[in-house]
């Protein structure tokens, strides 16, 4: 049996198929162009039609209805770099380098966490607290662990996290000035961002001789 595909623009997906074809001594939203289905209006496509839209799923309306796919504008070294850029950004902001080891030295087992910059202040505040008021232990939490430390324990903690922290960031710096450096697609597609970070951090914990 005969299949008849529509266009509609109001129609979720904008195809849809009947068994018959629309009668139009019946209805009066009846279109047979491109602009009528932008007028939405009922658009029947041609046989020709139905088997571009069916080879190329993806390919717009306005692509079905020319049978032409609009060709991609070549890409750009502009693009090629902003694309890497976004790649560096993704890579610092993850825990392949936002992140931290502790070694639970007592069980056996090794956990990573991270403190944010806002996690790191905080807890600078706390540091602060305590010193000031004689407090001799805080509670540090990473992820879910829940670790007891003393105020200069914590101090070396942190010290050691936004050093790291900084170093990355020179780090990540520099991965952009050298890609914003380069003058072709194939050097920037082949740039090797995620090299050069330092190696994460590994506390021993209990902490000994801090």
């Amino acid at each position: 049996m005969a299949k008849y595909t529509y266009i509609k623009r109001d129609i979720k997906g904008y195809y849809i198929e009947f068994d018959e074809m629309f009668d139009p001594n019946l209805y009066n939203n009846l279109g047979d162009s491109y602009e009528d289905f932008l007028n939405n209006l009922w658009v029947l496509l041609s046989d020709e039609q139905v088997a571009f839209h069916e080879e190329y799923p993806d390919a717009t309306v306005k692509e079905v209805w020319d049978m032409q796919l609009t060709p991609v504008p070549p890409r750009t070294l502009d693009q090629a770099k902003a694309e890497m850029i976004q790649k560096i950004n993704e890579y610092d902001s993850s825990d392949n380098v936002n992140a931290f080891n502790v070694h639970d030295t007592e069980h056996d087992v090794t956990f990573e966490g991270w403190f944010t910059p806002d996690e790191r202040s905080n807890y600078k505040s706390s540091i602060d607290a305590a010193k000031l008021l004689g407090v001799s232990a805080l509670t540090f939490f990473i992820g879910d662990v829940e670790l007891e430390v003393t105020p200069a324990q914590a101090e070396y903690m942190l010290a050691q996290i936004q050093l790291y922290a900084d170093q990355c960031y020179i780090v990540t710096k520099q991965h952009k000035i050298d890609v914003n450096g380069l003058d072709t697609i194939a050097a920037v597609d082949a740039y090797p961002y995620q090299q050069g970070y330092p190696n994460k951090i590994t506390f021993e914990y209990p902490f000994q001789g801090v």
